[in-house]
């Protein structure tokens, strides 16, 4: 009895299933006692989303890029510590020189992907518009979801948004709500359904959300 209990301890021990299963329970219990909530550890805790084109990918950066200011955690975009628009507001500040013998992506600690404009998008992966218009974007919907301004809308509408088609109603809905208006994948209305069917689903969430990020 004894000799079968040893070989049993001992085999959970040299299983690393049991291990990670053991060292998850731990940690899902602390994590649910910090957080006052039941449930396992990943239930509703983190979420993802398939961005699907220009206009998905473009909303979500700015959903993700604002969530300091949102939240009141930071004055200003330079000031929004790890987030991937401080970092590329610095590098875009660096002088040409420095910029050009900046060490390779494997001495960084993460390497961003590129805005490398429409004109670039054929021949070079990156994000198919230029930083200047995205930083003239995020800057503008800053200035128009500050609390102090709630319902305030600049007239100048970016270039970004007048390319597209997006109404500046339709953008700041987004730049707000952009979790909550879609459920695990966000883009063009066809595309979405065509992507839920290859995933073995049967029902999308988002459509109005999606026909105002797609107005053409």
């Amino acid at each position: 009895m004894v000799f079968i209990i040893c070989v049993a301890i001992n085999y959970l021990f040299v299983t690393i299933s049991w291990f990670m299963r053991c060292l998850n329970e731990e940690i899902a219990r602390k994590a649910n006692k910090e957080d006052q909530c039941k449930g396992a550890f990943w239930e509703g805790r983190f979420k993802s989303q398939a961005l699907l084109d220009q206009q998905a990918l473009l909303s979500c950066m700015m959903y993700v890029d604002l969530n300091p200011i949102r939240a009141g955690v930071a004055p200003s975009l330079e000031q929004s510590d790890f987030t991937s628009i401080q970092q590329r507001i610095r590098e875009y500040h660096q002088p040409k020189i420095s910029r050009s013998n900046k060490a390779s992506p494997s001495a960084n600690h993460f390497q961003l992907l590129p805005f490398v404009g429409a004109e670039h998008s054929a021949k070079t992966a990156g994000i198919n518009v230029a930083f200047a218009d995205y930083l003239e974007l995020i800057d503008w919907t800053g200035r128009c979801l500050r609390n102090d301004k709630k319902g305030f809308i600049a007239s100048n509408q970016p270039k970004i948004l007048q390319q597209l088609g997006i109404t500046s109603d339709a953008w700041l809905e987004h730049s707000e709500q952009f979790m909550e208006r879609y459920a695990n994948v966000s883009g063009k209305w066809s595309r979405m359904c065509a992507f839920k069917q290859h995933a073995g689903g049967h029902w999308c969430k988002g459509k109005s959300a999606s026909h105002q990020l797609h107005p053409k």
